[in-house]
């Protein structure tokens, strides 16, 4: 399993790649709101969102409730400051842990009454995998509205931060 600098920087590529998903869903025109699908987009989002909240919880150990993981009234006003409330409590939950923290199992008790035992660094990377599924998600809607897409690959983020990752070899 990758350790924790791996998956800080995963998260440094979903914050970078939900800031163009709220981008994309503010460039919906007005006219095309009204659609069916534009709120099945924010519910998209909103869904990253409460997945990211609730494993927080679970994870960190917290005295919370679960929110919903699927919510019908988003509105497009309330996912950046939501965004931003779930990312300060991931940047500050990621730095404080370790890499035998990622190796680490937590448990959470289910709505249905069970208890789970998960190991971290694999819920992590689910959490991971499932940001990029749903934001393609988000993306295809918004285009289909006629909103201005861009790419929210790993590839195109990494890149311009470490060279490495891919060069022109010849031209």
């Amino acid at each position: 399993m990758k350790g924790i600098t791996h998956h800080r920087e995963l998260y440094d590529y979903e914050r970078d790649a939900n800031d163009k998903m709220l981008t994309m869903l503010e460039s919906v025109p007005e006219a095309s709101r009204t659609d069916p699908r534009f709120p099945r987009a924010l519910g998209i989002a909103a869904h990253l969102a409460a997945c990211r909240e609730n494993w927080l919880t679970w994870m960190a150990g917290e005295d919370r409730p679960i929110g919903l993981w699927f919510e019908t009234d988003t509105t497009l006003e309330s996912l950046r400051p939501r965004y931003a409330a779930l990312e300060e409590r991931w940047v500050a939950y990621l730095a404080d842990l370790t890499d035998e923290d990622v190796e680490a199992t937590f448990s959470f008790k289910e709505a249905d009454g069970n208890t789970y035992r998960v190991v971290r660094g694999g819920q992590l990377t689910q959490l991971e995998g499932h940001a990029c599924y749903h934001r393609g998600q988000v993306v295809l809607l918004v285009d289909m509205l006629g909103g201005t897409t861009v790419d929210t690959d790993y590839i195109d983020w990494v890149y311009p931060r470490d060279s490495r990752y891919g060069m022109i070899v010849s031209s």
